[in-house]
């Protein structure tokens, strides 16, 4: 369901749509209307019939900050299967936020769910960052896991972040994966948002920082690999194909003793790291 304001661009959208061969097995519909009109409606609709929304992948990208409140992203991800993928113009927000007009401060404020975006004008240093900081947090009271994708224009200017939010722990590594395989070039940049202080550039080497995480995270402890992995998984920035360059390197600096021997009594064949695999992390 492609939904527009614009009918320019529903029209538009319609005839690329029938330039395509859509399989027989998608349904494909265009709407002319407000995102939030659509949505509100779809949900009132489904609360008369005792009915959820069918598992869904929200791509919600507004032209600038208006008609996407976040109590509308909050009655979203309250679905079950629910994903939402949200284009955040932060640069255009960072401009506008002290508009005297009360209109635009409103819209600001429906976007972030509460009035405490304004306080940035107050106390932000880092006015970008911290706006970043509460569309995250926000997210995070409602949804299991957040990440998000910081994108910069050819200045290093931050113009907008695109924010995920998931109660599905396959989504969110899957996510992971893509956002680790888009970013090739430079002027981007992948942030930890479960420590959002920490930024991780991928210009570094990330088994290298994995490395140095799981160190400090599992020191002195005897754990299989599976935890490691549910760890690295859910809440880290990276994805499982770091892990074993990062295990690897932890053997080879003596770092972590690997059992020869895994859960199962099977031998464990040198430089691997199988999920039943028994791994000790020494305490320096």
């Amino acid at each position: 369901m492609f939904i527009d304001n614009d009918k320019r661009r529903i029209d538009h959208l319609n005839s690329e749509l029938a330039s395509l061969s859509i399989p027989s097995n998608f349904s494909v519909n265009t709407v002319h209307d407000q995102f939030d009109n659509t949505l509100n409606g779809i949900f009132d609709d489904l609360a008369k019939q005792g009915a959820n929304l069918a598992p869904t992948f929200a791509f919600i990208d507004p032209f600038g900050f208006k008609g996407v409140s976040f109590k509308l992203v909050e009655r979203l991800l309250k679905n079950p299967k629910t994903e939402a993928f949200i284009n955040i113009m932060m640069d255009s927000i960072n401009r506008f936020i002290e508009h005297p007009d009360m209109v635009i401060q409103k819209q600001v404020i429906d976007l972030f769910g509460t009035p405490k975006v304004l306080d940035v004008i107050k106390y932000g240093h880092d006015r970008i960052t911290e706006l970043r900081l509460l569309y995250q947090n926000q997210l995070v009271n409602c949804a299991k896991f957040v990440r998000y994708f910081e994108m910069r224009d050819k200045n290093n200017r931050v113009m907008y972040y695109l924010f995920f939010a998931t109660n599905h722990h396959l989504g969110h590594a899957r996510m992971k994966e893509a956002f680790w395989r888009v970013d090739k070039t430079s002027g981007y940049s992948f942030s930890d948002s479960t420590n959002p202080g920490q930024l991780i550039l991928f210009n570094l080497n990330p088994s290298n920082n994995l490395a140095k995480d799981l160190c400090q995270h599992f020191k002195g402890n005897k754990i299989s690999v599976a935890i490691i992995k549910n760890y690295l998984e859910d809440d880290t920035p990276y994805i499982a194909s770091h892990m074993h360059e990062a295990l690897q390197k932890l053997e080879l600096d003596g770092q972590i003793c690997v059992s020869p021997c895994k859960a199962d009594g099977k031998k464990r064949r040198k430089n691997t790291y199988p999920e039943n695999a028994i791994i000790e992390f020494v305490i320096a």
